[in-house]
């Protein structure tokens, strides 16, 4: 299993506190939420009442034999209050510091090495301190409209990218909202993490610890989500990770997207997922009685279809390019195909497509072409 991987058992189990279950799981699938285990096990409960003592004993049982809950225990033994000081004078800094690509690729130089050898409390404060320094790079974006692609600039992040990490990054991030609530909340985590690579799958992983955030999360994502941005995509991406760890709430979820009027992608593929309902459903967003909701979805099926067409085009224009390029090679460099080849050209000739400026152009080049390689056709099974 990769790391930061959440089943919807275990993230069902965490749901209902089910620890009986989760002792029945593997050990790493329990491996993502035994931060919040762990934490559990040491706190002592304010209403210390026998159910409550039960299932503290029954975490403890759970945890005995992890050897990795040591570790964790060790980080919530860190000072976070220093640590809190430490940070909030890094972040000063950092805003009186403006954001540039030079100072960006210093704190990146030899993060790994840096993580690898540090002592507990700064390792969390190297995590925390990678977070800040994404959040900084995300309002510059923001102001500066220039800049060309989120990709280039927020994707690159050599702690988070090492998937080696993943685990204790994970569970320095579920410790730290714990124990730093007044530094960040969960909505600017995940706003962040959607950013770097693999972000996704931490993001599952953090909601499984704190399963209580689920829906609120859910319905941060879709309320802030623009499917036709780069950062839309980024969040849809998050979304369908998020929702496939609890299927019982699609419908829900398609509810909230339907209230908002956000994500009509994403409504449809809730819909396939409950087929039952799905022409009843799509029906009444099509001939319901709001006309503003009406509306906004035949626009999303209008610029759809459009979308496709375009796409369709964009394809039809490769494929002319790749005949003209088979042309020459045949016609100039005199190179003689393969019966593999011969195939595949035949395959790529006989595609239906639009019938538009840029199909009839392909629909050409295809006849020049079988009348410039004869070859095409000289068995009787290509002919055919």
């Amino acid at each position: 299993m990769p790391g930061c991987h959440v089943t919807p058992r275990v993230f069902l189990a965490m749901q209902t506190m089910n620890i009986s279950k989760l002792k029945e799981y593997p050990r790493n699938e329990i491996r993502t939420i035994l931060p919040s285990l762990v934490r559990m096990s040491l706190l002592s409960h304010i209403q210390n009442t026998k159910s409550k003592m039960d299932l503290r004993r029954e975490v403890l049982s759970l945890l005995v034999e992890i050897e990795v809950v040591n570790n964790i225990v060790q980080y919530l033994q860190i000072n976070y209050c220093e640590l809190e000081i430490e940070l909030k004078k890094e972040q000063q800094q950092r805003m009186k510091v403006a954001f540039s690509s030079d100072q960006n690729l210093t704190c990146q130089n030899g993060l790994a090495i840096f993580f690898e050898r540090a002592e507990l409390a700064r390792k969390v404060k190297a995590v925390l301190s990678q977070i800040f320094l994404i959040q900084s790079q995300i309002n510059e974006m923001n102001v500066n409209s220039t800049l060309p692609n989120k990709y280039n600039i927020i994707k690159s992040n050599e702690l988070f990218d090492d998937g080696i990490y993943l685990d204790e990054i994970t569970d320095i991030i579920c410790i730290a909202l714990a124990e730093l609530p007044s530094l960040f909340t969960i909505h600017e985590v995940v706003d962040t993490l959607i950013y770097v690579n693999k972000g996704s799958s931490i993001i599952c992983a953090i909601i499984a610890n704190f399963p209580d955030c689920y829906v609120d999360i859910l319905s941060h994502l879709i309320s802030n989500c623009d499917e036709d941005t780069l950062e839309g995509k980024l969040k849809l991406e998050t979304l369908y990770a998020l929702i496939e760890l609890n299927l019982t709430q699609a419908l829900t979820i398609r509810s909230l997207c339907v209230d908002l009027m956000k994500v009509p992608s994403l409504i449809i593929k809730l819909s396939l997922k409950n087929s039952q309902d799905l022409i009843g459903f799509l029906s009444g967003l099509l001939l319901g009685n709001d006309h503003v909701l009406r509306n906004w979805f035949a626009l999303y099926i209008k610029t759809s279809q459009k979308r496709k067409k375009d796409d369709n085009d964009d394809i039809t224009v490769q494929a002319s390019a790749l005949l003209r390029l088979y042309c020459a090679l045949r016609g100039i460099a005199g190179i003689k195909f393969s019966d593999e080849e011969l195939v595949l050209i035949l395959q790529l000739i006989t595609t239906k497509t639009s019938s538009n400026s840029s199909g009839i152009r392909f629909v050409s080049l295809g006849l020049s072409m079988l009348i410039a390689c004869p070859s095409l056709i000289t068995q009787n099974q290509l002919e055919q």
